[in-house]
């Protein structure tokens, strides 16, 4: 697979929580900084052979070995009480849900879009095209 993510220019785009463990595990990452980029990418699936894959969306798919797995189930399990209160009590309105994860590796946590739901940056260009078909300035 080949991923990608799309940030501003500059040092944000290698100190962002969504590509920490892809980076330390060696892999590139196709940074898109013009805002139109994730839209053009959506058409375009994979490149020679090479699927294209959000970093900042859920179901990040590192292959992780058996025994991180297996501590992550353990974890969850312990976790669960917390998990389940950030989802219902803390950020009722503003996610799906809460998991633990194995994508970070120095930020303590990260907010990602579904697997199947728009990211931050498209959200944005929708609204601004909804809002432009009706003829307001945003």
């Amino acid at each position: 697979k080949q991923w990608y993510q799309r940030r501003v220019r500059g040092p944000e785009c290698e100190k962002s929580p969504f590509v920490e463990k892809l980076l330390s595990k060696g892999y590139e990452v196709l940074y898109l900084v013009d805002p139109i980029d994730e839209y053009c990418i959506q058409n375009l699936p994979e490149f020679e052979g090479k699927k294209f894959q959000n970093a900042a969306k859920e179901n990040l798919n590192l292959q992780d070995s058996e025994k991180v797995k297996e501590t992550m189930e353990k974890l969850g399990r312990e976790y669960d009480t917390m998990l389940n209160w950030l989802k219902e009590k803390v950020l009722t309105k503003g996610i799906d849900k809460a998991i633990l994860s194995t994508r970070l590796v120095e930020s303590p946590c990260a907010l990602v879009a579904s697997q199947y739901g728009y990211s931050g940056n498209m959200e944005r260009i929708m609204s601004s095209q909804a809002y432009a078909e009706l003829g307001i300035l945003c």
